[in-house]
């Protein structure tokens, strides 16, 4: 019986769909190790600025990438259920943490390296690899995508010069990564035929069509910065929510850039 209720709703959805059990668990999973982190963390001293933001991008930028990847059976992710969702999530989550901790040990007995340029080191090799095997077949797709997230990120960048109160700089990255995703999303279905997955963008695409996207993500992320950035919350707390909110929305952004020029 617990064989079965396993196979039902991890084993045989994997890779294909979520049940509304595996979402659950998965989602306490997700909670756990979020604060998991947060306190391993404030227990290593490591603190969450730049540096930590340098040795972490490649990771999140590998996630993204290798389901695209994945997507098209390339390379050694072919159709390895290690690499679909939600394992990778794990795999990635691991090989980040092991590297964050293999950088602090070598700074802490090496002085002249810091474990970010570690962490960068070890994530670079993983993107090389994905360098190699990907090739962009649907040209107007990138260009598009390219053009609208860039687009953004001049406009937020923009506001941030000129008005550095209104948006911060760190705010600014956050919401271009998410536009990113907003421009993949509007890209893949106006002009390719996809579909939305998740229920409430779904719900409002269908009525005012793929361009809410934009809208959607600009008043949803601005708002939870501008909470954040208004709590009392100490500095690495809000730090750690805001790097929390960047993984929610810059992998997928890649993962869908990615899909629709491999097409």
């Amino acid at each position: 019986m617990l064989e079965g209720f396993i196979n039902d709703n991890f084993i045989a959805p994997l890779c294909h769909y979520y049940t509304p059990i595996g979402t659950i668990t998965y989602g306490l999973i997700l909670i756990l190790a979020v604060i998991g982190t947060f306190k391993l963390l404030k227990k290593l001293k490591v603190k969450i600025d730049k540096k930590l933001l340098i040795g972490i991008l490649p990771f999140i930028v590998y996630g993204g990438w290798t389901r695209a990847l994945r997507d098209y059976g390339l390379g050694v992710y072919g159709q390895s259920k290690l690499f679909c969702s939600p394992p990778i999530y794990f795999f990635v989550f691991a090989i980040t943490l092991i590297s964050l901790l293999a950088g602090i040990i070598i700074e802490r007995k090496m002085k002249k390296f810091s474990y970010e340029k570690v962490m960068l080191l070890i994530g670079i090799l993983f993107l090389l690899y994905n360098a190699s095997i990907t090739h962009i077949v649907n040209i107007f797709a990138f260009s598009l995508v390219l053009l609208l997230a860039g687009s953004w990120f001049l406009l937020f960048f923009g506001i941030h010069k000129i008005k550095p109160k209104l948006l911060s700089l760190e705010n600014a990255g956050i919401l271009s990564a998410h536009l990113l995703d907003a421009s993949s999303t509007f890209t893949a279905l106006t002009f390719f035929g996809f579909y939305e997955q998740h229920v409430l963008p779904n719900f409002l695409i269908d009525i005012f069509g793929p361009w809410i996207m934009f809208p959607l993500k600009i008043v949803v992320v601005w708002t939870v910065l501008w909470i954040i950035d208004r709590s009392k919350e100490d500095l690495f707390f809000k730090r750690f929510l805001k790097i929390i909110i960047l993984i929610l929305g810059l992998p997928l952004g890649i993962r869908d850039f990615l899909t629709i020029s491999l097409l």
